[in-house]
């Protein structure tokens, strides 16, 4: 079974402001255990930050704090070189890998991290896996993956995971706000997220930047391409061993019916964030049920601005997230031409790059 394991700042830290090496060495024994058991695990680590703030703010002149990635830059090598002396000591060699979201949006780039991360599974490798904070910013973090959650969901589908276990510093997602509702539970199980599921997810708290909202868009991402999910209380004991072995604990996301294909996976996994098309009703009943193909006539709106060659997304008329695209036209062009017949594509733009906004081959409905 190949596993992956996204472990939060506050689970590193054990809630404090620097890495507590007590709490790693206690994921540490757990992935031993399940390689001992014949499973490959690749950690998304998080941690970073918080490592350079600590090691770094003590030597800042007053009055002075630098950028994220200059925290990042000093964190990252303090984060290495702590997971590989704890898994050192179990004689298991572990592996650095940082990515950016500009690695994994393009097609080329998406194939070389895939065929690594496997590379280094089978030669026996622990692969730790983040964001390389120190060059993703662009255009105000416009090209970073955007946090480490929605990172372990692309590493999911890069390595066809089975299971996909988010350590958080809360049991689970809740019905309710837990903080503000004592009689609040845990949602032990959700096969769908809708925008019920959504209302009920609170924001970030803590020194990470992820909350429980970004953990459901990287459960999405990952359900639809093939793995289970567990979001589960990383400071429990053995809580990665309980989900991954016996998927208890947390809240349990089971995966779509069948995986997606290789190239549908790396559609879904380089989304942009920057926009999204609306779709008639028309069109939404095209696409689900008839696998039709996105036409301009049917696009009712486009918000957010995107290029040409992105992969956005699509809602129904509801504000429903019904499927992600690869997008032949930018935002501005299929603002203009929406509503039109694909014959007045090229009367309205002065040229033409296909009769689809979205073409069916470059569609994985949601």
């Amino acid at each position: 079974m190949h596993i992956v394991a996204k472990l939060g700042t506050s689970i590193l830290t054990a809630g404090s402001d620097r890495l507590d090496l007590e709490a790693m060495s206690r994921v540490v024994g757990q992935v031993v255990r399940l390689r001992a058991q014949g499973h490959q695990v690749a950690i998304v680590s998080s941690g970073a930050l918080a490592a350079g703030r600590h090691r770094l703010g003590r030597h800042l002149r007053p009055g002075y704090e630098p950028g994220r990635q200059a925290f990042a830059s000093v964190g990252q090598s303090h984060l290495m070189q702590s997971w590989d002396e704890l898994f050192d000591w179990n004689d298991v060699v572990v592996a650095q890998v940082l990515l950016t979201r500009r690695d994994l949006s393009d097609r080329l780039g998406y194939l070389n991290a895939r065929n690594t991360l496997r590379d280094l599974l089978d030669a026996g490798t622990v692969p730790i896996i983040n964001e390389n904070d120190a060059v993703a910013l662009d255009e105000l973090l416009a090209a970073r993956i955007g946090e480490n959650d929605s990172l372990s969901a692309y590493v999911a589908n890069l390595i066809d995971a089975d299971l996909l276990v988010m350590l958080t510093d809360v049991d689970g997602l809740y019905d309710r706000d837990p903080h503000g509702d004592p009689d609040a539970q845990v949602i032990p199980r959700i096969d769908r997220i809708d925008r019920a599921i959504e209302m009920a997810a609170g924001g970030a708290r803590g020194p990470g930047t992820g909350g429980m909202i970004t953990k459901l868009t990287a459960a999405r991402i990952a359900m639809h391409g093939g793995s289970d999910v567990i979001i589960t209380n990383g400071r429990e004991p053995n809580a990665l061993i309980n989900a991954a072995i016996h998927r208890q604990g947390g809240t349990y996301f089971p995966a779509a019916e069948s995986r997606l294909e290789s190239r549908k996976r790396w559609i879904l996994g380089s989304m942009t964030s920057s926009g999204a098309i609306t779709v008639d009703s028309g069109a939404a009943t095209a696409l689900r049920r008839q696998g039709r193909s996105l036409l301009p006539a049917g696009i009712s709106s486009v918000s957010g601005a995107f290029d040409r060659g992105e992969s956005v997304e699509v809602r129904d008329p509801l504000g429903e997230r019904l499927a992600v695209g690869i997008s032949n036209y930018n935002s501005t062009e299929l603002a203009r031409i929406r509503g039109l017949r694909s014959d007045r594509i090229g009367d309205e733009l002065g040229y033409s790059y296909g009769d689809e906004a979205i073409h069916r081959d470059n569609l994985v409905l949601l």
